[in-house]
């Protein structure tokens, strides 16, 4: 059983495609799958697998396409794609008819509202706008609330999934704290402070933090109200931003693990080794992402091959935000993380011994080894702070 669709792109064909399972959970009752996808160039044909709709066994699902990304046709097949579907029986009208009905609702989408919880180090002052809404709890908790537009509940629960991380890795850039994901919790909400706190101009060392809440920029605010808004999709740009963010939150959640917080607030170094690695090469990959928004490619003109030249766009980026002796230094970071990924150098002594013992090394400012070849928290910091610089610039209208 062919259907024709007609969709020209990969937009138009998932929205469909969204709209359509949604309309036959409606019809059916139940729209369950064996989900094994594969595709067959030849035919242009992808299968998506089997799907339970109530009947003996399962149908088949798939698409024919013209162009990728593109619909021409959904087809249907009954038991397991063993054979084809009668013309006039009751499950071929019905599943014409649900075809027809999605595509005249595909857009026809309602705004769900969520409300969820994440954890830090304190928890947030309470910020709120038309778009979103922060209050504090108790354990240093805090509650957020947004809107997702969606055709149904299972669909929007994937929407809010991915909504709350990346909020907790742009707010990861935004304060240099880490965030995790918890069971929001009734009666669990603190009275909020009355007054908006902002965070100081120009912030760059350590945590983010006034009264004992984390708090955010007035740009902040206006970013995260674009995060949230349900009546437009994110640009490319601010995709692509977010990506970068989702590195710097990788990264410190790589940094924590080499760390142990005590009750009475201290912490205490138990680990280090691969996580300062790891992390010191997820936080400079944030800036190599960034350094892609508007970037248009150029090619050698004798090869014709692609020049990317990301060092020099990573280092253009520093000396932008950084002071010169600053980004002299990150620079010189950068540099020792492309030796540690392309030429399997340490970034960590390779021979760490109980007592301290002096030696040499010509490739270190000071001529000496040194137990680690780039300070962690210093490229935390100045990624960061780079990164906040760039999106205030950059993403946001002033």
């Amino acid at each position: 059983m062919d259907i024709n669709i007609g969709t020209t792109n990969t937009g138009e064909s998932n929205e469909f495609l969204r709209c359509l399972w949604t309309e036959m959970k409606k019809e059916f009752g139940v729209c369950g799958w064996h989900y094994t996808p594969y595709k067959n160039g030849l035919l242009k044909k992808i299968t998506f697998g089997f799907v339970n709709i109530g009947e003996s066994k399962p149908l088949e699902v798939g698409i024919t396409y013209k162009e990728k990304g593109s619909i021409n046709n959904i087809v249907f097949k009954a038991e397991y794609g063993e054979k084809e579907l009668k013309k006039g029986t009751e499950l071929y009208q019905r599943l014409k008819s649900v075809v027809n009905t999605a595509k005249q609702n595909v857009g026809k989408v309602d705004t769900l509202y969520f409300s969820t919880a994440f954890q830090s180090y304190y928890p947030f002052n309470s910020c709120r706008t038309d778009n979103f809404t922060i209050h504090p709890m108790k354990d240093n908790k805090s509650e957020f609330i947004f809107g997702v537009k969606a055709y149904d509940r299972n669909q929007a629960s994937g929407f809010v999934a991915q909504k709350v991380t990346q909020l907790m890795n742009f707010l990861a850039v935004e304060t240099n704290a880490v965030f995790d994901r918890v069971n929001w919790v009734e009666n669990r909400l603190v009275e909020p402070n009355e007054s908006e706190l902002f965070q100081e101009e120009d912030f760059i060392d350590d945590y983010s933090v006034k009264e004992n809440y984390l708090v955010i920029s007035e740009e902040g605010k206006e970013f995260i109200n674009i995060l949230t808004n349900s009546e437009q999709e994110l640009s490319p740009e601010v995709e692509l931003f977010l990506k970068a963010c989702g590195h710097f939150h990788s990264a410190r959640k790589q940094e924590e693990k080499m760390f142990r917080r005590d009750l009475d607030g201290s912490v205490v170094m138990v680990q280090s080794g691969e996580e300062t690695e790891i992390a010191t090469t997820l936080y400079l990959s944030a800036l190599e992402v960034t350094t892609l928004i508007g970037f248009t490619e150029e090619k050698c003109d004798s090869c014709g091959q692609p020049k990317f030249q990301i060092t020099r766009r990573v280092r253009e980026l520093a000396s932008r935000y950084l002071p010169k002796h600053l980004a002299k230094d990150f620079v010189d970071y950068y540099d020792k993380r492309s030796k540690y990924l392309h030429a399997g150098m340490r970034l960590n002594t390779e021979t760490p011994t109980g007592n301290l013992i002096p030696l040499l090394d010509p490739d270190e400012k000071s001529g000496c080894e040194s137990l680690s070849k780039i300070p962690l928290i210093n490229v935390r910091e100045y990624v960061s702070y780079c990164l906040r610089k760039f999106y205030r610039e950059n993403l946001i209208n002033n």
